[in-house]
């Protein structure tokens, strides 16, 4: 759990790879049916470009499908950007193959939004850069495959800032909910060293 920017993707990325666990984000698979082009996808589009959040019903149905593939090869799964509202926690919770621990990462809203404003994207070949942290060799051009880098619109500094009032209005419930189960760190250091961090608590 976490704010949009705090780097939830880019640590349970490095924990999947470096431990082989499945790294499912409710972002890649939101995206993925806006490629497609289909009516949820088309959906979906208009809802996050203006920040706001995927109603729990579909969030739930396409989480739900994607967990029981995934527990039925034995999976461990890292789930990021899910739950983000109580009804999606009482779902989460009536699953009876899943049992989790829940981690929380923060770090100051002007941290958050230098990162998100920061990102830019290949439309062709889909990698990622950051003007500060993680830029392009050739400026604003994929050095990867020579295209021109964008900006993903609900990056946008209104949609970023929507964006976050809303995880606050929809996900604060929720640690409190978790109080007693949450595991809480510091985004704010080098996204190796918290992965390694989070990993060493949670086996100890």
């Amino acid at each position: 759990m976490g704010p949009p920017g705090v780097g939830k993707g880019t640590v349970a990325s490095i924990i999947a790879k470096e431990y082989g666990l499945v790294h499912l984000s409710t972002g890649n698979i939101f995206r993925a049916e806006i490629a497609s082009a289909s009516e949820l996808g088309k959906k979906i589009s208009s809802i996050v470009e203006s920040g706001g959040y995927v109603p729990d019903d579909i969030t739930n149905e396409i989480v739900a499908k994607a967990l029981e593939n995934y527990n039925k090869s034995g999976k461990i799964v890292i789930l990021d950007g899910y739950p983000r509202t109580l009804m999606q926690v009482e779902f989460l919770d009536s699953l009876p193959y899943f049992k989790y621990e829940v981690i929380e990462l923060r770090a100051n809203e002007d941290l958050i939004l230098k990162r998100l404003s920061g990102r830019r994207f290949c439309p062709n070949c889909k990698a990622g850069f950051h003007i500060d942290f993680m830029p392009s060799s050739k400026g604003n051009i994929c050095d990867k495959c020579g295209t021109e880098l964008i900006t993903r619109k609900d990056d946008s500094p209104e949609s970023i800032k929507n964006r976050l009032k809303v995880y606050k209005e929809q996900t604060g419930p929720l640690l409190e909910h978790y109080k007693n189960k949450i595991h809480v760190f510091d985004a704010d250091s080098d996204p190796k060293v918290l992965a390694d961090l989070i990993v060493s608590s949670l086996t100890k």
